[in-house]
């Protein structure tokens, strides 16, 4: 069986501009996935997916082409409203052509997850049979969230919400979980159903610590990751650390 790993990152960021490029602790945000995914043992093929041959030339001088490929989107394929999702599955035949059996997919805003995750997380996948996608744990009860009226007064999510019971001891609340985006690994032959609506349908959650978890999306996000790096608390460098 082969693996082919689909990093996909886009020139047309606007809340943090460049933002795949930026400068992370002495590295590219981008080469962090890059490199996680080209050292992986179990990936054949890392597809790197962009609309700027600059970004191409960045990795491809780092990294070399023994893995590496290119798959150059165009500007409507690369505009901001649309879902990579749609693209991998609209783009299958493409992509994986023939050659691979399963894919993984790690987003580039998310550098701090090392090999071993992905080695995990393709373990998972092989042992339990079913698509995997990776998750951490939420900061904060959600069990505390509320949406907010017009007239600014505040309505609970859940029925059972703490501001309401009373119950508002954080020992108390269940652990709950969401997508990092760090890791998706899934069989290419399921791109052709057409009831596939997202890759998380029929999917297990591999679940990662926190601050590997670090989802960049603007500039306070990659502020936090660099200070965390600087401090010591996260790896200058790739580590096999969970």
């Amino acid at each position: 069986m082969s693996i082919a790993a689909f990093i996909p990152a886009r020139s047309g960021s606007k809340r943090l501009p460049s933002k795949n490029i930026l400068d992370l602790a002495g590295k590219p945000l981008v080469l962090w996935t890059l490199e996680a995914f080209a050292n992986s043992p179990s990936v054949d093929r890392v597809i790197f997916s962009t609309d700027s041959i600059e970004y191409w030339k960045l990795a491809k001088n780092h990294l070399g082409e023994e893995k590496l490929v290119l798959d150059l989107r165009t500007p409507d394929e690369a505009a901001d409203k649309i879902k990579i999702f749609d693209y991998i599955k609209n783009s299958r035949q493409k992509l994986f052509g023939q050659g691979f059996s399963d894919f993984v997919m790690g987003l580039p805003t998310v550098p701090f997850r090392t090999t071993k995750h992905i080695e995990e997380a393709i373990a998972l996948y092989h042992r339990n049979g079913t698509p995997i996608f990776s998750a951490t744990e939420y900061s904060f009860p959600i069990s505390f969230a509320f949406h907010t009226r017009d007239n600014g007064r505040w309505e609970p999510i859940c029925k059972e919400s703490p501001m309401i019971t009373g119950n508002t001891r954080s020992q108390d609340q269940r652990t709950a979980y969401h997508p990092n985006g760090a890791i998706y690994v899934r069989s290419v032959s399921s791109l052709s159903d057409h009831n596939l609506k997202t890759l998380y349908d029929d999917a297990g959650a591999y679940v990662m610590d926190r601050k590997f978890s670090i989802d960049i999306d603007d500039e306070v996000d990659f502020l936090m990751a660099s200070a965390m790096v600087e401090a010591g608390i996260l790896p200058k460098q790739k580590t096999d650390a969970r």
